[in-house]
């Protein structure tokens, strides 16, 4: 069921990504990569050095976002980050970037553990806090170094990944003509499709090589406990099963639609959504990343207005929808047309 926040702004979104690049056709060594660039369309992406952490690329758009609005540090009074690379285990990243974006130390800060349908999910949860508090001014911190937890020797995950981090301001505001929507879905028995299994910490929680992956990709030191898996045809017939109909119910009920911003996870898989909301008469414009940027997970719906929209205005209501690792989905529409959108900056 839909739900409707109101009085909720979105004021700016930033975004900044690592100035290192990798050109996915010179990858050396790598058997039939043009038809695999042709399926997931990712020509490059941005990835991090070994010394960047993903607070990194958050504390470098959050920096730029407060200076281009003239927002104080200290007005700030919530700040969630989402991620699934966090800087650490333990300690929370949100008390990090509390530290280094010298917010004040009654700042509400929280870590959220998503990838994929972070940014959504994160929109929702700030929205709902801000609103239930009365808080004024918060940043909504999303970004993931998905790269560093991909095996070389991974012939697709390895050509798809990006990295990326995202600050978007909220403000919560009187008029309630600003209506936030959303709407959420979890299926946590597809756990097991996106998965790190060697971050599990309890011992009957333990996953052996035999539950993720089979005996062939173990031999060949495919993949290990310590990268991340994607059992890519379950995550595929989730998305095109569940993403249609979960974008058409919400369609049906809000009006005046006009752009609809998915998680960039390929490009086979954007097409299949896109078809299959085509034939139901939507006509909604789908702006896309992946060329230039691959998945950068939590970080793909900013990453995708940025690069298309920057310094531009969005009339109408825009439908962002995350979507993947737990496995979940969220949506958020909201109206942009006041947002200020800026160019993505490099780190």
């Amino acid at each position: 069921m839909i739900k409707n926040i109101k009085g909720i702004e979105v004021v700016g979104i930033s975004c900044c990504v690592p100035k290192k690049k990798i050109i996915n056709k010179n990858i050396p060594n790598h058997k039939n990569i043009k038809r695999i660039i042709k399926t997931i369309g990712i020509e490059s992406r941005p990835v991090a050095s070994d010394e960047i952490c993903t607070s990194d690329l958050v504390v470098k758009s959050a920096n730029h976002i407060l200076k281009k609005l003239n927002w104080k540090s200290e007005d700030i009074e919530i700040l969630i980050f989402v991620s699934q690379t966090p800087d650490y285990l333990t300690p929370a990243t949100s008390g990090i970037l509390q530290d280094k974006l010298q917010l004040k130390k009654s700042t509400l800060v929280l870590d959220i553990n998503l990838g994929c349908s972070g940014y959504t999910h994160g929109l929702i949860t700030i929205s709902s806090l801000m609103k239930n508090l009365n808080l004024k001014k918060g940043l909504l911190a999303v970004g993931d170094v998905g790269t560093q937890l991909v095996n070389k020797d991974d012939k697709v995950a390895n050509l798809l990944f990006g990295d990326a981090g995202s600050v978007t301001a909220i403000r919560n505001v009187k008029n309630d003509s600003e209506n936030l929507y959303c709407d959420y879905y979890s299926d946590g028995a597809g756990f097991q499709d996106i998965i790190v299994p060697s971050h599990s910490l309890a011992g009957r929680n333990k996953l052996s090589n035999r539950q993720i992956i089979d005996k062939k990709d173990v031999k060949k030191n495919v993949r290990s406990n310590a990268n991340i898996f994607l059992n890519g045809a379950s995550i595929f017939n989730f998305a095109i099963n569940n993403i249609p109909s979960f974008i058409q119910s919400i369609s049906h009920n809000i009006k005046n639609i006009k752009f609809c911003f998915l998680h960039q996870a390929n490009k086979m898989i954007q097409d299949s959504i896109e078809n299959q909301l085509n034939k139901n008469k939507n006509k909604f414009i789908f702006p896309t990343s992946l060329k230039n940027f691959g998945n950068t997970s939590s970080a793909s719906i900013p990453i995708t207005i940025c690069s298309n929209y920057a310094n531009k205005k969005l009339p109408g209501y825009s439908l962002l929808c995350g979507f993947g690792v737990g496995l979940s989905i969220s949506a958020v529409v909201v109206n942009l047309r006041k947002t200020k959108i800026f160019k993505i900056i490099k780190l």
